[in-house]
């Protein structure tokens, strides 16, 4: 479903502003991924290869020194070589702990060397311990002098040349968690401030598309308005020049009964009778019309005979239409309308229901008109095709017609009757589904004065 223009604007602005701080958002965490894997890396390998070769090398020289101190020594002897002996064990479990680690970059080539060259000084090592436990002090010395110090010494370079890159890489590593944190940092302003910027253009688009749209509807407003306005004048003139020929044709109908047998007699009363309620009409018309839309103070009708009369002008109609049309009688009460406007109301809706029926297979118009406390409703139901419901929201206003190509009419009977009941004090309404009917109602206040009290007032007054 489409959306209106101004709708449309306000839509966009907030994708737009969405998107620009997802945007901002996506970067900020696939910055900050990438940081929790330098920081990863240091936590979990460089660092913990820094400690480990750092105590291999330690461990290498203290070795080497408890070698010499087993030569060296007589009392506690046995001591010196069990501390040798544990010197080592945690001297290779050191070394084995840093090659089970993941290699950085680069230190894989390291590995090879510092494995070989260990496990060389490891077993010479183990050659001395043993020939100085057996008490072979000369083999003890000449494998001590002759290979382990160049074993120990190769062993000891290639631990510090492992160590001193890992430091290096610990290093550089930290250098690109500093870089990639200040330039996180500084383009996670730089896109706060552009998504700020975003939203704020997108808000001022669509508050220039909601003034523009809030003019273009104030404008139609006072347009309809004026439409209306004149329409009140060019009605008020109307009914003004209807009057005069309907009291020539009430005055000829006069003259030719009076000289008509009985049979046309009846025609010319009905006829009269006729006349009578578009006299009626007309003047509560222009009375509507020369007060601006407001009713008079002492305006009212009776309910029944209104409805009444309204429905025997609408019978004959119904019938040619073949339509049943149901009038269930109402409260004996008055209504605050002059019997024009009220008579303007019903016809309206009874004239719509009729005309609008259109192929429906149930052909039926219930009228029903009840008093329910202070107020009188109204209601015009029939079996039809229906109203849509994106219809049903402005079938009150001018101008406005359903999709019905045969039926005649400009759009204004119900704007007129909604005018009327509303100047009355009065509400109108309409519930449709399409396939199943539609239903009119109009609620307005009963007179505050009753036909017993306006006659007990004026046997008072007389």
């Amino acid at each position: 479903m489409g959306f209106p223009r101004h709708q449309s604007a306000l839509v966009l602005a907030s994708l737009i502003t969405v998107a620009s701080f997802v945007a901002a958002t996506a970067y900020t965490q696939n910055r900050l991924v990438t940081l929790d894997a330098l920081s990863s890396t240091i936590e979990t390998n460089a660092a913990p290869s820094v400690e480990y070769l750092g105590r291999g090398g330690v461990g290498l020289r203290r070795l080497r020194q408890l070698l010499y101190d087993g030569l060296a020594l007589s009392d506690g002897h046995s001591l010196v070589l069990q501390t040798a002996r544990s010197q080592l064990a945690a001297l290779e479990q050191d070394v084995g702990n840093y090659l089970r680690l993941t290699p950085l970059p680069g230190e894989g080539e390291l590995w090879d060397e510092l494995r070989a060259d260990l496990r060389h000084a490891t077993d010479i090592a183990r050659s001395i311990l043993q020939a100085e436990e057996a008490r072979d002090t000369s083999t003890a010395n000449v494998l001590l002098r002759s290979e382990a110090e160049g074993a120990f010494d190769r062993a000891d370079r290639t631990i510090l040349a492992a160590l001193e890159f890992d430091v290096s890489e610990s290093q550089q590593l930290a250098r690109e968690v500093r870089a990639l944190r200040r330039a996180t940092l500084d383009t996670i302003i730089l896109l706060d401030g552009l998504a700020t910027a975003v939203a704020a253009s997108a808000a001022f688009i669509a508050y220039r598309a909601s003034r523009r749209h809030d003019r273009l509807l104030n404008e139609h407003s006072a347009l309809l308005a004026a439409r209306v306005t004149e329409l009140d004048q060019f009605s008020g003139r109307v009914a003004h020049d209807i009057l005069s020929p309907l009291s020539t044709v009430a005055v000829g109908l006069a003259l030719v009964g009076r000289t008509a047998d009985s049979h046309v007699r009846v025609h010319i009363e009905r006829a009269q009778g006729a006349l009578l309620r578009v006299r009626e009409l007309v003047d509560g018309l222009l009375a509507f019309a020369q007060s601006s839309a407001t009713p008079g103070s002492g305006a009212r009708c009776t309910l029944n005979s209104v409805v009444a009369n309204i429905a025997a002008d609408y019978a004959e109609a119904a019938r040619a239409a073949h339509i049943d049309l149901i009038v269930e009688p109402g409260a004996p009460v008055e209504i605050a309308c002059s019997v024009g406007v009220f008579s303007s109301v019903a016809q309206n809706l009874l004239g719509n229901a009729i005309k609008y029926m259109g192929d429906a297979p149930v052909r039926q118009v219930i009228v029903r008109a009840k008093a329910t406390g202070q107020i009188v409703r109204l209601t015009v139901e029939d079996t039809g095709p229906g109203i849509d419901a994106e219809l049903q929201e402005r079938m009150f206003e001018p101008f406005v017609r359903g999709g019905h190509d045969t039926a005649g009419g400009i759009g204004l009977g119900l704007a007129t009757v909604k005018r009327l009941v509303e100047a009355h004090g009065g509400t109108v309404g309409v519930k449709s589904r399409v396939g199943s009917g539609t239903l009119f109602w109009v609620e307005l206040p009963v007179a505050s004065i009753s036909i017993q009290s306006d006659s007990e007032s004026n046997s008072q007054s007389a």
